[in-house]
């Protein structure tokens, strides 16, 4: 296999879902948890400055202005870091995936930002660190870290030396649904 290929296949295998239940369903519609890469048939694209493959420690390194998109799910940063377990027999078992600097993960209305994010195969998570925002529409949750467990159906926030901050927009009624009629309907 190419080393462009097996670089971009790489990165198509990072987050494949391990098993099918109810609760990997409902995580994968969570903020974060709907961010993975490889559960689509979509072709995955990257674009960096510079690719680096390191086949002895089996590391893949993309650098500056990264940018992967598969379908409309998009991760962007400064780089990023793809690990395979040199102890697997097969040789191309994904172990982790490390996007640092300025990570913007997005899929329609959600992103998520912060200094660094980690998608580790083996644990079934992804940990979006340094200043972590995630935003559903006008919703968002900023913490210094934020832990999704693919598998398990639940994200922690945690605040670190701060508090987590939470804005949650109450969804939109309109005046029918609500019984909050106009003066002029009700006299009809």
């Amino acid at each position: 296999m190419s080393v462009a290929l097996w670089a971009t296949a790489s990165v198509a295998a990072a987050t494949e879902p391990a098993g099918k239940s109810g609760a990997a369903d409902w995580a994968r519609s969570g903020l974060l948890g709907d961010f993975s890469l490889g559960s689509s048939r979509a072709p995955i694209r990257i674009s960096a400055d510079m690719l680096e493959f390191d086949y002895k420690r089996r590391v893949v390194v993309y650098r500056g202005g990264v940018e992967v998109t598969q379908g409309d799910l998009m991760l962007r940063s400064t780089t990023l870091t793809v690990r395979f377990d040199e102890r697997a027999p097969e040789r191309e078992k994904l172990k982790e995936i490390v996007a640092e600097g300025e990570v913007r993960i997005g899929k329609g209305t959600r992103f998520a930002t912060g200094g660094r994010a980690v998608f580790d195969q083996a644990a079934r998570t992804v940990v979006l660190s340094q200043d972590a925002v995630l935003h559903d529409g006008e919703n968002r949750v900023a913490g210094q870290r934020v832990v999704v467990f693919l598998d398990e159906g639940r994200s922690v926030v945690e605040g670190g030396d701060e508090r987590v901050h939470a804005v949650l927009a109450p969804p939109a009624h309109d005046d029918q649904s609500t019984g909050n009629s106009s003066g002029a309907e009700r006299a009809k």
